[in-house]
This record gives structure tokens, C-alpha cells and sequence, in this order.
């Protein structure tokens, strides 16, 4: 009976590790050099990734050929009206460099937010579009944008949605502030954002003849630390690019940069165990010092 009792135990005890469960989870990974070209042809083990602070296996890593949507948010703004032959330029090769299949949808951001194209994986009638692209004598909206694209993208569940975001310094007329368009983001599924910031950070910027001084705050009204704070949050936390581009001919490099790492991402899959309470944080990295890892968990 007793060495009956012992044996059960032991099958008791040497089946539990085969209890646990595991769930798989992707991440959609960029990998650029320090340079900001992205790094190809890595593998599983040249991956590191953590929750809460614990190392998780990875288990298989691919290039990302998943179905993407694109929103790109144009700034046609009076900020940009001496920018529009550079920005046009710059549009058209981060369009047409695109991996095939990608659904692009444009939008402008001068006055109110407007769809210029819908979503279309069509690049003549994107450049038609791009080549049609005109400054207004107007403000910019790009909180209300990525506030309303990114809940025309939640009804859009099939795809994985990214917003990249392209903007000049000067006062920002959204009637949203950051939280609510930050909450708003949050409620729609987080889509990754990325963001060229063009102007660098100049201490003065001189609007319709109105000189601005961005660091002591006084400026004509618009809120640009409410653009500034959305901006650089949720980049940081989707795993996006965000660059400030110093000189309007910098541009196209830079969108050209943003379009190769948007079609050469990875998709990462790591094991993990299956918790009460889900983690808070994950992380992605290279092994590599020199490579900069960046990733969105797929929802």
C-alpha cells in the first residue's frame, strides 16, 4: 500500500511541469543599425525579450508579411507652405518603397483633418494624391487626426494598423489636449506611431510674421507641448521611430529610412506562461549592442 501511495505521489509530481501553460505571443519587431537602416536576416537567437523584468523563451522569429494598414497624417499647414516641393518629394519615395501590398490611406492635417485618399494599396492614385498636395493659410490639427484615424482604424480589425505621422514645429489648434487624445488612442487598440518632427529644436520660429519662443512658452495660441507630449509618448510606447529632422531636404532620407523598416520588421514569437494577473510590461531587444530593437505586442 504504501509503495502503491509513493509511486502515485511521484506521477502526481513529475506530471505538474507538464501542466503549465504556455501561450504564445507575437511581437512586431524593427531592427535598424545606428545609422537607422534596418538590420535583415536575424534570427531567434539574436533576440531578447522580457516581461516584467523575466527573460522569455523565443521561440521562432520571421520576416513580417502580415496584412499592414497605413494612415500617413500630412501637415499641409501655413508652417509648411515654403517645405510643400521637399515634403511632396519625400512622400513619394516613402509611398512607392513601401513592401507590395501595404494599404495606405492620406490624410491632411492643415485646418481639420481630411482624407485625401482612402485606404488603397493602388500607389498611381497615391502619388496623384501626393502630387496634388498644397500649404493653406492655415493651422494645424494633428492631435485631432490621430485621435480620429485611430478610431477609423478600430473598425478596421483585420489588419495591423500603423499611423506615421509627418509635422513641422508651430502652434498646434486641436481642440483635443493630450490626455484625451492619449485615452481616445488607448480605447482604439494603440496603434503603432511614428513621427518626423520637421524643424528641429530651434529656440524661435517666427508664424505669419509673429516670432515664437518655444522654450519660455510664449506663443501665439495653439498648444505645441500637447502635440510634443503625444508624439513622443506613444512612439516610445508602440514601439514606433520618432525623428526630428533638421532641414526640409533631410526629409526624404529620412521617410526612406521609415519605409524600409516598416517593410523589413519581424515577427517575433516568445513563449509565455499563462498568469492571473496578465504582466504590464514587455520588452524587446538585439543581443547585439549596436542594433536597436523597437516592438508592439500584436493585440
Amino acid at each position: 500500500m504504501t509503495r502503491t501511495l509513493l509511486a502515485a505521489c511521484l506521477a502526481v509530481t513529475c506530471s505538474a511541469p507538464a501542466l503549465a501553460q504556455v501561450t504564445e505571443r507575437v511581437i512586431y519587431t524593427s531592427v535598424v543599425s545606428d545609422k537607422g537602416d534596418p538590420v535583415t536576416g536575424l534570427a531567434a537567437k539574436d533576440f531578447i525579450v522580457r516581461e516584467d523584468g523575466v527573460a522569455r523563451e523565443v521561440l521562432r522569429v520571421a520576416k513580417d508579411e502580415d496584412r499592414l494598414q497605413l494612415a500617413v497624417l500630412v501637415d499641409n499647414s501655413v508652417e509648411m507652405r515654403n517645405k510643400v516641393n521637399e515634403l511632396r518629394r519625400a512622400l513619394s519615395a516613402f509611398i512607392n518603397t513601401l513592401r507590395p501590398g501595404v494599404e495606405v490611406s492620406l490624410f491632411t492635417t492643415a485646418e481639420r483633418p481630411t482624407i485625401v485618399v482612402p485606404y488603397t494599396s493602388d500607389r498611381a492614385a497615391l502619388q496623384k494624391a501626393v502630387d496634388k498636395i498644397v500649404s493653406l493659410q492655415a493651422g494645424n490639427y494633428v492631435l485631432d487626426a490621430i485621435a480620429e484615424v485611430s478610431q477609423g482604424l478600430a473598425k478596421r480589425p483585420n489588419a495591423r494598423s500603423v499611423i506615421a505621422v509627418v509635422t513641422a514645429r508651430g502652434p498646434e489648434y486641436s481642440y483635443r489636449d493630450y490626455s484625451e487624445v492619449l485615452r481616445i488612442v488607448k480605447m482604439s487598440g494603440t496603434p503603432a506611431l511614428h513621427a518626423m518632427m520637421l524643424g528641429g529644436d530651434d529656440a524661435q520660429r517666427s508664424i505669419d510674421g509673429l516670432s515664437v519662443d518655444l522654450r519660455s512658452g510664449q506663443r501665439p495660441e495653439g498648444n505645441g507641448v500637447d502635440r510634443d507630449i503625444v508624439l513622443g509618448r506613444l512612439t516610445k510606447d508602440t514601439g514606433g521611430r520618432y525623428e526630428e529632422v533638421l532641414t526640409p531636404s533631410a526629409l526624404t532620407v529620412k521617410l526612406q529610412q521609415l519605409s524600409a523598416e516598416l517593410s523589413n520588421q519581424y515577427r517575433v514569437v516568445f513563449a509565455s506562461p499563462d498568469r492571473l494577473v496578465p504582466s504590464s510590461k514587455t520588452e524587446i531587444r538585439a543581443r547585439d549592442p549596436k542594433m536597436t530593437a523597437r516592438g508592439m505586442l500584436a493585440k
